[in-house]
This record gives structure tokens, sequence and C-alpha cells, in this order.
């Protein structure tokens, strides 16, 4: 392992990751590039639902902090939002790995015509479920419980790191984390002092965003999971012992 790991997921996340890391022997720096922000969205009556969906372990704790109800079915986009809703204490949770694509299929897969489910979301969510519901005949009703507002700069240890050339791989979970961190770099000059670095990426389209930097190289996870991208790390560590 011969550089630093760079989170940016929001920091309540990127925290538990960078302990994990830290006892695997990696040295990493936990640099946000967006702040979480809950929104005073009331939550509606639930009695007209068949069933809660969530694409965000944020939506998870966001709802949970501000709603006691947990009998509901409670649908998951990944493993991590699932394990954030049964710490919530809800019992029915189903989990769908992947995206909102996979998440809406299983939807309408075990939940059949039945509905309307609220999804619970942020504000600005990358992909609408209520069309890629449509099909099923399930009617979504979304409602915003927080933003995702982006970093306005980076931090001072991350541009000492940068300029000191020690950061081996950076880690990208969104497509507005991969934007935010290129917009910063191209605003602070620093978009060249990517290319002694990787980039790990949880999808193509979070790499296509990615991409418009110019790393060492660019890697996509096999699956949609933290885990899944942390696999990718001995790989990037690889390529940068070949440079």
């Amino acid at each position: 392992m011969t550089g630093c790991i760079v989170l940016t997921r929001p920091r309540d996340e990127a925290e538990g990751m960078a302990a994990e890391l830290t006892a695997r022997g990696y040295d990493t720096l936990v640099e946000p590039m967006l702040e979480i922000v809950d929104l005073a969205t009331p939550i509606p009556d639930l009695g007209g639902y068949r069933a809660l969906v969530f694409s965000s372990a944020n939506g998870v704790r966001s709802f949970a902090a501000r709603s006691t109800a947990r009998s509901l079915p409670a649908y998951a986009v990944g493993m991590r939002t699932a394990e954030a809703l049964r710490k919530a204490g809800f019992t029915d949770v189903r989990g769908a790995g992947g995206d909102a694509a996979v998440l809406a299929e299983f939807v309408g897969e075990t939940l059949g015509n039945a509905g309307p489910v609220l999804h619970l979301a942020a504000k600005d969510v990358a992909r609408d479920l209520e069309p890629l519901l449509a099909p099923a005949g399930i009617a979504v009703d979304a409602v915003a419980l927080y933003e995702a507002v982006p970093a306005r700069d980076f931090s001072k240890a991350l541009v000492d790191a940068l300029y000191a050339c020690t950061i081996e791989s950076v880690l990208f979970f969104s497509v507005r984390t991969a934007a935010t961190f290129g917009t910063l770099a191209k605003k602070r000059g620093l978009a060249e002092m990517t290319s002694a670095i990787s980039a790990l990426c949880l999808s193509n389209q979070v790499a296509a965003e990615a991409g418009k930097l110019p790393w060492r190289a660019v890697m996509v996870a096999a699956e949609h999971s933290a885990q899944s991208l942390i696999a990718l790390l001995p790989r990037a560590d690889g390529a940068g012992r070949g440079r």
C-alpha cells in the first residue's frame, strides 16, 4: 500500500469506511464532496401506502429521525441502505443490489401492481422512480427529505496531498461527487495532478464523469456495492507501482 485513499462520500458514510480501511492498513483522507442537509419536509400519512422505498442510507436516517413508523415493507437500493433500515428498526426489509432501475424492477416483481408506494429520497435524485414503476402499474409519491449540497472547495489537507503526490486512489460513489471533484480540481488548477492517481468508481456512469480528469487509471467496481469498490484497491495499488 503505497499512498493515501481519498473518500469523497458524505462525512457520516465516509468515516465508517475510513475506519474499515484503516483497520486493513490503508491511510485515508475523508474529503466529502457533498454535505447532507435535512429539509423541513413533513412525513405524509402513511396509511394509504403499500410500501416505502429508500434509495440511500441518508434517506433512511432522515426518515427515522422524524417518524416512528416501521411496519410497512421497506425497499432498499443496496446493501448499505438495507443495513441502515434494519438498524433503524424496520423488520420487513427488501434489498435490491444495484441502481434505481434494478430497484424499480425488484419492487414491480415483488409488490405486483399494488400501490402506491412512497419514495423517500434527496431533493435531487439521479433517476425518478415514477416512470420506472409506471409499466408495473405502481403509482409513486416522492418526498424530498434532504439535500446534498456540493462542496465549495478542497480542504488544505487534500491540496497538500495532491502537491506532495501522496494520493494513491480516490473513491467515487456517485456522478455528483465525481462532477464536484472535477469542478473543484479545475477551479484550483489542479486537474493535471490527478494523472498519478487512480479513480475508483461505483458504476460506468460515475466513471464517465470521473474520466473528464486525466487520471492514471479509471476503474469500475464489478458490483454496485462499497465492498466491490474497496476490492479494486489492490489493483489500483499495483497500477501505481507499475508506472
